[in-house]
Protein backbone atom coordinates (compact mmCIF):
# COMPACT_ATOMS: atom_id res chain seq x y z
CA UNK A 1 0.00 0.00 0.00
CA UNK A 2 2.79 2.35 1.05
CA UNK A 3 4.33 1.73 -2.33
CA UNK A 4 1.15 3.01 -4.61
CA UNK A 5 0.88 6.24 -2.38
CA UNK A 6 4.32 7.07 -2.67
CA UNK A 7 4.44 6.69 -6.44
CA UNK A 8 2.42 10.19 -7.61
CA UNK A 9 4.26 11.75 -4.35
CA UNK A 10 7.69 10.61 -6.24
CA UNK A 11 6.58 12.03 -9.45
CA UNK A 12 5.44 15.44 -7.98
CA UNK A 13 9.03 15.24 -6.51
CA UNK A 14 10.40 15.43 -9.49
CA UNK A 15 8.20 17.83 -10.94
CA UNK A 16 8.94 19.97 -7.87
CA UNK A 17 12.73 19.51 -8.09
CA UNK A 18 12.43 20.92 -11.66
CA UNK A 19 12.71 24.86 -12.40
CA UNK A 20 9.29 26.80 -14.06
CA UNK A 21 11.28 27.54 -16.86
CA UNK A 22 14.43 25.04 -16.92
CA UNK A 23 15.25 23.31 -20.27
CA UNK A 24 14.58 26.96 -22.28
CA UNK A 25 17.25 27.23 -24.72
CA UNK A 26 18.31 28.45 -28.18
CA UNK A 27 16.26 26.25 -30.38
CA UNK A 28 13.41 27.95 -28.24
CA UNK A 29 14.44 30.99 -29.12
CA UNK A 30 14.55 30.12 -32.65
CA UNK A 31 11.13 29.41 -32.78
CA UNK A 32 10.02 32.63 -31.13
CA UNK A 33 12.15 34.47 -33.22
CA UNK A 34 11.04 32.46 -36.63
CA UNK A 35 7.25 32.91 -35.52
CA UNK A 36 7.82 36.73 -34.58
CA UNK A 37 9.52 37.14 -38.37
CA UNK A 38 7.16 34.67 -40.42
CA UNK A 39 3.76 36.14 -39.48
CA UNK A 40 3.98 39.69 -39.98
CA UNK A 41 6.12 39.45 -43.14
CA UNK A 42 3.35 37.22 -44.38
CA UNK A 43 0.72 39.47 -43.48
CA UNK A 44 2.27 42.14 -44.75
CA UNK A 45 3.08 40.86 -48.46
CA UNK A 46 -0.66 39.73 -48.17
CA UNK A 47 -1.75 43.15 -47.55
CA UNK A 48 0.92 44.61 -50.40
CA UNK A 49 -0.71 42.39 -52.92
CA UNK A 50 -4.34 43.25 -51.94
CA UNK A 51 -3.56 47.07 -51.61
CA UNK A 52 -0.10 48.25 -52.91
CA UNK A 53 -1.04 51.58 -51.53
CA UNK A 54 -1.57 50.71 -47.68
CA UNK A 55 0.95 52.07 -45.52
CA UNK A 56 2.68 49.07 -43.83
CA UNK A 57 4.45 51.14 -40.89
CA UNK A 58 2.43 49.14 -38.62
CA UNK A 59 4.85 45.89 -39.24
CA UNK A 60 7.34 46.87 -36.25
CA UNK A 61 4.32 46.94 -34.01
CA UNK A 62 3.02 43.20 -35.79
CA UNK A 63 6.94 41.67 -34.53
CA UNK A 64 7.02 43.07 -31.24
CA UNK A 65 3.58 41.33 -30.98
CA UNK A 66 3.97 38.59 -31.97
CA UNK A 67 7.65 37.89 -30.12
CA UNK A 68 5.78 38.85 -26.94
CA UNK A 69 2.91 36.41 -27.87
CA UNK A 70 5.47 33.71 -29.43
CA UNK A 71 7.47 34.07 -25.87
CA UNK A 72 4.54 33.59 -23.88
CA UNK A 73 3.39 30.59 -25.42
CA UNK A 74 6.73 28.46 -25.39
CA UNK A 75 7.49 29.97 -21.50
CA UNK A 76 3.99 28.24 -20.99
CA UNK A 77 4.60 25.39 -22.45
CA UNK A 78 8.11 24.76 -21.01
CA UNK A 79 6.41 25.58 -17.19
CA UNK A 80 3.74 23.39 -17.43
CA UNK A 81 5.81 20.66 -19.23
CA UNK A 82 8.16 20.74 -15.94
CA UNK A 83 5.78 21.08 -13.35
CA UNK A 84 2.47 19.07 -14.75
CA UNK A 85 4.33 16.51 -16.40
CA UNK A 86 3.33 12.79 -14.67
CA UNK A 87 0.14 14.91 -12.87
CA UNK A 88 -2.28 15.67 -15.57
CA UNK A 89 -2.10 14.80 -19.00
CA UNK A 90 -1.03 16.17 -22.63
CA UNK A 91 -4.64 16.98 -23.15
CA UNK A 92 -4.92 18.95 -19.87
CA UNK A 93 -1.52 20.27 -19.58
CA UNK A 94 -2.08 22.12 -23.22
CA UNK A 95 -5.01 23.78 -22.22
CA UNK A 96 -3.59 24.81 -19.26
CA UNK A 97 -0.28 26.28 -21.50
CA UNK A 98 -2.68 27.87 -23.91
CA UNK A 99 -4.89 29.79 -21.10
CA UNK A 100 -2.14 30.73 -19.55
CA UNK A 101 -0.15 31.85 -22.69
CA UNK A 102 -3.17 34.14 -23.98
CA UNK A 103 -3.45 35.79 -20.81
CA UNK A 104 0.34 36.91 -20.21
CA UNK A 105 0.73 37.61 -23.61
CA UNK A 106 -2.53 39.89 -23.53
CA UNK A 107 -1.48 41.58 -20.85
CA UNK A 108 2.21 41.85 -21.65
CA UNK A 109 0.81 43.42 -24.93
CA UNK A 110 -1.15 45.99 -23.21
CA UNK A 111 1.71 46.45 -21.17
CA UNK A 112 4.32 47.08 -24.27
CA UNK A 113 1.79 49.05 -26.54
CA UNK A 114 1.08 51.18 -23.62
CA UNK A 115 4.63 51.96 -22.27
CA UNK A 116 6.70 50.80 -25.72
CA UNK A 117 4.91 51.49 -28.91
CA UNK A 118 2.46 54.19 -28.59
CA UNK A 119 5.50 56.42 -26.89
CA UNK A 120 7.53 55.69 -29.94
CA UNK A 121 5.25 56.59 -32.32
CA UNK A 122 4.70 53.39 -33.66
CA UNK A 123 1.44 52.41 -36.09
CA UNK A 124 -0.11 49.18 -34.13
CA UNK A 125 -3.77 48.65 -35.13
CA UNK A 126 -4.60 52.17 -36.77
CA UNK A 127 -6.52 50.64 -39.37
CA UNK A 128 -8.30 48.53 -36.94
CA UNK A 129 -9.24 50.92 -34.54
CA UNK A 130 -12.71 51.75 -35.22
CA UNK A 131 -13.69 48.30 -35.61
CA UNK A 132 -13.36 48.44 -31.36
CA UNK A 133 -16.31 49.70 -29.46
CA UNK A 134 -14.02 50.37 -26.07
CA UNK A 135 -10.93 49.47 -24.77
CA UNK A 136 -12.54 46.51 -23.08
CA UNK A 137 -13.61 45.27 -26.93
CA UNK A 138 -9.85 45.65 -27.75
CA UNK A 139 -9.12 43.73 -25.08
CA UNK A 140 -11.00 40.89 -25.29
CA UNK A 141 -10.23 41.16 -29.59
CA UNK A 142 -6.64 40.81 -28.62
CA UNK A 143 -7.02 37.95 -26.19
CA UNK A 144 -9.00 36.06 -28.47
CA UNK A 145 -6.24 36.71 -31.44
CA UNK A 146 -3.35 35.53 -28.69
CA UNK A 147 -5.37 32.08 -27.60
CA UNK A 148 -5.45 31.06 -31.45
CA UNK A 149 -1.92 31.98 -32.22
CA UNK A 150 -0.55 30.40 -28.88
CA UNK A 151 -2.56 26.90 -29.43
CA UNK A 152 -1.13 26.87 -32.67
CA UNK A 153 2.36 27.51 -31.77
CA UNK A 154 1.95 25.27 -28.63
CA UNK A 155 0.54 22.88 -30.78
CA UNK A 156 4.08 22.93 -33.39
CA UNK A 157 5.99 22.81 -30.21
CA UNK A 158 4.58 19.99 -28.58
CA UNK A 159 5.13 18.10 -32.17
CA UNK A 160 8.34 18.99 -32.53
CA UNK A 161 9.13 18.41 -29.16
CA UNK A 162 7.41 14.69 -29.66
CA UNK A 163 9.74 14.05 -32.49
CA UNK A 164 12.67 15.73 -31.05
CA UNK A 165 12.46 12.77 -27.99
CA UNK A 166 11.70 10.01 -30.58
CA UNK A 167 14.87 11.48 -32.32
CA UNK A 168 16.66 11.06 -28.75
CA UNK A 169 15.02 7.39 -28.31
CA UNK A 170 15.51 5.95 -31.12
CA UNK A 171 19.62 6.62 -31.03
CA UNK A 172 19.45 5.40 -27.66
CA UNK A 173 18.01 2.03 -28.60
CA UNK A 174 20.62 2.03 -31.15
CA UNK A 175 23.54 2.75 -29.04
CA UNK A 176 22.29 0.13 -26.88
CA UNK A 177 22.10 -2.41 -29.70
CA UNK A 178 25.59 -1.66 -30.68
CA UNK A 179 26.94 -1.85 -27.39
CA UNK A 180 25.11 -5.16 -26.90
CA UNK A 181 26.50 -6.48 -30.85
CA UNK A 182 29.56 -5.26 -29.25
CA UNK A 183 29.71 -7.19 -26.05
CA UNK A 184 28.86 -10.37 -28.15
CA UNK A 185 31.25 -10.02 -29.96
CA UNK A 186 33.46 -9.45 -27.94
CA UNK A 187 33.08 -12.70 -25.83
CA UNK A 188 33.06 -14.32 -29.04
CA UNK A 189 36.73 -12.99 -29.19
CA UNK A 190 37.79 -14.59 -25.70
CA UNK A 191 35.99 -17.83 -26.48
CA UNK A 192 37.60 -17.92 -29.46
CA UNK A 193 41.17 -16.92 -28.32
CA UNK A 194 40.10 -19.28 -25.18
CA UNK A 195 40.50 -22.19 -28.17
CA UNK A 196 43.47 -21.26 -29.92
CA UNK A 197 46.95 -20.84 -28.61
CA UNK A 198 47.94 -17.91 -27.09
CA UNK A 199 51.50 -18.02 -28.28
CA UNK A 200 50.18 -19.23 -31.91
CA UNK A 201 48.05 -16.25 -32.26
CA UNK A 202 50.75 -13.58 -30.35
CA UNK A 203 52.92 -15.05 -33.44
CA UNK A 204 50.28 -14.87 -36.43
CA UNK A 205 48.82 -11.02 -34.82
CA UNK A 206 52.86 -10.59 -35.56
CA UNK A 207 53.16 -11.96 -38.93
CA UNK A 208 49.87 -9.60 -39.65
CA UNK A 209 51.64 -7.14 -38.75
CA UNK A 210 54.88 -7.31 -40.46
CA UNK A 211 53.05 -8.05 -43.73
CA UNK A 212 51.26 -4.34 -43.06
CA UNK A 213 54.56 -2.90 -43.24
CA UNK A 214 55.64 -4.38 -46.45
CA UNK A 215 52.64 -3.81 -48.01
CA UNK A 216 49.21 -3.41 -47.59
CA UNK A 217 47.89 -5.99 -49.94
CA UNK A 218 50.73 -8.45 -48.14
CA UNK A 219 48.96 -7.13 -44.92
CA UNK A 220 45.43 -7.73 -45.84
CA UNK A 221 45.99 -11.30 -47.65
CA UNK A 222 47.90 -12.05 -44.05
CA UNK A 223 44.85 -11.14 -41.83
CA UNK A 224 42.45 -12.96 -44.94
CA UNK A 225 44.58 -16.40 -43.88
CA UNK A 226 44.02 -15.51 -39.83
CA UNK A 227 40.35 -14.89 -40.21
CA UNK A 228 39.98 -18.08 -42.24
CA UNK A 229 42.10 -20.36 -39.99
CA UNK A 230 40.03 -18.57 -36.70
CA UNK A 231 36.70 -19.31 -38.64
CA UNK A 232 37.71 -23.17 -39.84
CA UNK A 233 39.11 -23.69 -36.14
CA UNK A 234 35.59 -22.55 -34.70
CA UNK A 235 33.35 -24.80 -36.82
CA UNK A 236 35.59 -27.61 -35.55
CA UNK A 237 35.58 -27.36 -32.35
CA UNK A 238 31.58 -26.71 -32.61
CA UNK A 239 31.47 -29.86 -34.96
CA UNK A 240 33.65 -31.38 -32.00
CA UNK A 241 31.13 -30.25 -29.21
CA UNK A 242 28.33 -31.09 -31.42
CA UNK A 243 29.70 -34.72 -32.11
CA UNK A 244 30.37 -35.62 -28.77
CA UNK A 245 27.09 -34.41 -27.27
CA UNK A 246 25.29 -37.14 -30.56
CA UNK A 247 27.81 -39.46 -28.99
CA UNK A 248 26.27 -38.91 -25.12
CA UNK A 249 23.06 -39.67 -26.76
CA UNK A 250 23.51 -42.95 -28.40
CA UNK A 251 25.37 -44.14 -25.62
CA UNK A 252 22.98 -46.67 -23.30
CA UNK A 253 23.01 -45.93 -20.06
Amino acid sequence: MSSVLSAPSAVENRAASRGWFSGFGKRHLCIVLTFSAAVPLSGAFFKLAVDPALHHGALVGEVITCFVIGLAAILSAIATENRLAGILGPGPRMAIAVLVAAIAGTALMEAVTQLLIRPLGLPIEEAEMAMYSGDLHRIAYSFSGAATWSLMLIALYAMLEARRRATEELHTVRVAALAAERTVLEGDLRAMQARVDPELLFDTLLSVDRAYARSTRSGEEALDALIGFLRDRGRLDVSTDADKRRADKEIPL
